[in-house]
Parts: structure tokens; sequence; C-alpha cells
């Protein structure tokens, strides 16, 4: 976003293309606003309306805001690069040698480029709960559970998500059992690539949250096995209740932790690894037949 911020021309934009060859187009087609990412025009035309919005009094302010936030961007770097040195002990041909800040005007917290295998940060979206700005945008949008997840911690986490949201593979499976083994893996995943991390930073959860479901847990599964849910496959009795972002899980309460249903599977395939050593996290992502992870997992609180 600095090299973004100093051009002073539309000419200073299109040579920006060139030195940021692989980063720019993934910027301008994928994160920039909808009116730029949806043009079909020349790339000089492009280059127009990015620079109209990098001139914009309200992006020069977000702009100098983050900087003033971000002004020592070590310590992520640094995190994020040790991360990165787990992802290559596990999976070899990811690489990741490339950490490319930005401003998404609130859209796209982070990214992960799978042909060049780097991570992306919107720093305009971790600059702190209270930030101003977050109150001034649609509530619908950004509602205050969204909101409270907006601080410079999430940084690493949500890249290691997004890296592993195109890394884990989805089973053709419809089940909630399907599902939850699904948000499982990824969770596992990142207990072995981000192992000095908090578990309530992996899943996205507040204070209180993890403590709140270690609590529940009995009840959360006499509550699956009783409504027949783990393994219905009518999307409507659960997906939005057990797994869809929100501030709590709908079954059990205002008081409860949201997505409880990737929370189980993340217990499920824990079980199953913890009972089956010689599988590779590589090997557990490859398997599609979840059904035969539930049965062999032990897992039954």
């Amino acid at each position: 976003e600095q090299d973004l911020f100093a051009c002073k021309s539309v000419e200073d934009i299109l040579k920006l293309k060139e030195s940021h060859a692989t980063f720019y187009p993934i910027y301008v087609n994928n994160i920039m606003p909808q009116k730029i990412r949806g043009m079909e025009s020349t790339e000089n035309d492009v280059a127009v309306e990015l620079y109209r919005y990098i001139s914009h009094p309200d992006m020069d302010s977000l702009y100098r805001l983050t900087q003033q936030k971000f002004a020592n961007f070590e310590n992520h770097f640094d995190e994020l690069s040790e991360a990165s040195k787990y992802i290559y002990h596990y999976f070899p041909e990811d690489k990741i040698e490339t950490i490319t800040t930005y401003l998404s005007t609130f859209e796209f917290g982070s990214i992960y480029n799978e042909d060049e295998p780097s991570f992306g940060v919107g720093l305009d979206m971790y600059m702190g709960r209270n930030f101003e700005v977050y109150g001034l945008l649609n509530p619908q949008n950004f509602p205050k559970y969204r909101v409270n997840r907006f601080e410079p911690q999430h940084i690493t986490p949500n890249c290691i998500k997004s890296y592993l949201n195109a890394k884990v593979p989805h089973n053709q499976g419809n089940s909630f059992i399907d599902l939850a083994i699904y948000e499982g893996k990824k969770l596992y995943a990142m207990d072995l690539l981000l192992p000095e991390m908090h578990d309530s930073l992996k899943i996205g959860y507040l204070a209180g949250q993890i403590e709140w479901n270690q609590a529940q847990e009995k009840n959360i599964w006499s509550y699956l096995v009783e409504k027949e849910l783990l393994f219905s496959t009518t999307k409507s009795d659960f997906q939005q209740h057990f797994f869809n972002d929100g501030p709590f899980t709908t079954p059990f309460g205002n008081e409860s932790s949201p997505r409880a249903g990737a929370w189980v599977g993340w217990q499920i395939v824990r079980s199953y690894m913890n009972r089956n050593k010689h599988i590779t996290l590589s090997e557990l992502i490859k398997n599609q037949d979840h059904n035969a992870i539930f049965q062999a997992c032990g897992y039954r609180p």
C-alpha cells in the first residue's frame, strides 16, 4: 500500500503494474471496489480509476491512519514468516516468501495467492474494534460480533485460514458430519501450523467462548444426537445455526459460542489424529471419507 499511495500520477500507477507484476492484477481484479474490478476497459482506464481512488480524501485519510497503527509491522511479518516455515515443513510444494500489505476498503482482511504462493494483508481490517470508521459502516455487513475481531492479533490466523481454504478440499458429502470434519481439518491444521497460538484465535472466538464450549461439550453433543443431526443432510437444519458466522449458536442461546459445529469437528479430528499418529497432515486433508474418520475417531463426550 505504501508504493501505491506514493503514486503521484496515472503514469506512476502504470509503472507500479510493472514493478508489482504478480500482485497488481490480484489487487485490481479481486480486491479493489467493484467499480474498478468490474471494469472491462484498457489498462490505462483502470489506472485512471485507481489513481482517482487513492487520491480521494477519505482514502488518503484511511491510508495515513493505517500507517500510524502499523508503523511497525515487523512482529506480524515475523509471525507470518514463522507460520510459513511450518507450511513448508508440512507442504513442501508451498514455499511462501512474499507478504504484501494493502487497503481493501473494508472487504478483504487476508488473501492467499495459489499461483505464486504469497499472503496479502488488508490493514484496514485490523485497526482495532474501537476504530471510529467501523462505526460508520453498514451494521448489517459489519455487525458488532464481526468488528470485535478486527484486531491486529487476527492477522496471522486469518492468513492461515485463507491458505487452508484453498488447500483443504471439500468432499462431496452434505451431512453435518461432512461439514464438521471439513472445518475440523482446517482447525487441526492450524494446531500444527500455529503451535504457539491460543485456540480462541484459531477459531475466531472472543474471551470466554472456548471455555463455554468446553463446559458445555456434553450438552452440545447430546443435542446433536437427540436431534439426529450428525448424519442429517438437510442443511437448513444445521448450516446457519452451527457453522455460519454469528454472535452465538442459536439452539444454545445468546450466551453460547458461535459456530459450535466447527468446534465439534475440531474435537473429532483431534481425537482421530491422536488415535492415528501415523497419519500425516497431508494424508488427513486428502481423506474424503469423513464417515470413516468419524467412526475411527473415538470422540463421544
